[in-house]
């Protein structure tokens, strides 16, 4: 398997550690960056989950970046874990980033970057054969991460995935 590089923000950080589940991140992306305000959010701000993503920084998977720029077409109204994972990913050229809040998403979408949500990840974890189910990790991060995702799309996911049957 060839080692994919990808630009993360807090919110999917936070689900995966949460629940003690950053295997997960790293078997289907490998090497994960993240932007200092990503790395402050998820360990120092007193995050219950922080030391699950300390043990990843120390053993490299997961690396912290400084940002050199945030060009102005990363609108200020994004909060600034948001702003420096959209930054690095020009920055840097990795075209994936893993964000989950909408408003990101659409600019870093239309900055040409491919976006990466919390559901697609464990999707993608799914078809790779790393989870053999993706519900109980869904209702894991619903529980202990206080993961938001609307009912419909809950259940959308679980039909794609064939967990839900009616």
């Amino acid at each position: 398997m060839s080692i994919v590089t990808v630009v993360c923000n807090a919110t999917p950080l936070i689900n995966f550690a949460a629940i003690n589940r950053l295997d997960i991140l790293k078997a289907t992306f490998g090497q994960i960056v993240i932007p200092q305000a990503v790395c402050d959010e998820t360990t120092v701000k007193g995050f219950p989950a922080s030391e699950f993503v300390l043990q990843a920084i120390a053993a490299n998977w997961l690396q912290v970046r400084q940002v050199s720029t945030i060009t102005s077409n990363i609108p200020p109204e994004l909060d600034d874990g948001e702003r420096e994972a959209i930054a690095l990913a020009l920055e840097t050229g990795e075209l994936q980033i893993l964000l989950d809040e909408r408003e990101a998403r659409q600019v870093a979408q239309s900055l040409g970057l491919q976006v990466i949500g919390t559901l697609s990840i464990l999707l993608l974890a799914k078809n790779r054969g790393i989870i053999t189910q993706v519900k109980p990790v869904l209702d894991a991060m619903i529980n202990y991460a206080q993961y938001w995702g609307s009912r419909p799309l809950y259940e959308q996911v679980l039909r794609q995935t064939r967990e839900l049957f009616e």
